[in-house]
């Protein structure tokens, strides 16, 4: 048994497979959506479970590590309000200081959206909430944000593209995402030598 230091390449796979079939035998919960017509990268984003249950489940189209376009299509169990409160709060660049700075940051990541935009999902248009210029995390940069509240309900991470280049359509293949994470995912870990 392992106890500390580095996994193997063989170890770091194996755990990399292991996600990946989870996702697999869970990628029909929810519907997966992603931008119409997009191509180039792709890889897994945000997947989330609660007592084995699958709460989101998202979609990475882009490179957001390169500083080029990209859009992060979360798809939620529920509304999205509380994993956007999630994503805002992990967005500060600063550890909080104390429980009243906690406090602070949580009533400004649960504000309600300045604005409502229009995207179309499948065709249909339907009206998001939209949080413009707002920081996306660390070494992520800056976008915007936007829900969909509905049940299933939608969260938006963007970068590089304006809500009017944004057309959502369904994604029936997982396939390419699951390739592109283990291919990203073991490039860094060859990018920091062998163990």
């Amino acid at each position: 048994m392992r106890y500390g230091g580095r996994l193997n390449r063989l170890e770091f796979t194996a755990l990399i497979d292991q996600q990946a079939n989870r996702i697999r035998a869970n990628a029909s919960t929810l519907p997966l959506w992603g931008p119409a017509g997009r191509t180039g990268p792709c890889r897994i984003g945000a997947w989330g479970w609660e007592d084995d249950r699958l709460v989101h489940a998202g979609l990475l189209f882009g490179d957001a590590v390169a500083g080029g376009a990209w859009i992060e299509v979360v798809t939620t169990a529920g509304p999205p309000m509380p994993l956007l409160i999630d994503v805002r709060m992990a967005a500060a660049d600063e550890a909080p200081q104390d429980h009243r700075d906690v406090e602070r940051r949580l009533r400004a990541a649960s504000t309600p959206a300045p604005q409502r935009v229009g995207i179309a999902v499948d065709g249909i248009p339907k009206r998001f909430d939209h949080w413009p210029a707002h920081g996306l995390g660390r070494d992520l940069g800056t976008g915007w944000l936007a829900t969909l509240d509905e049940v299933p309900g939608l969260l938006l991470r963007v970068s590089g593209l304006t809500p009017a280049e944004v057309s959502l359509t369904r994604v029936g293949d997982i396939e390419p995402h699951l390739v592109g994470t283990r291919a990203h995912l073991l490039a860094g870990y060859d990018a920091y030598g062998t163990g």
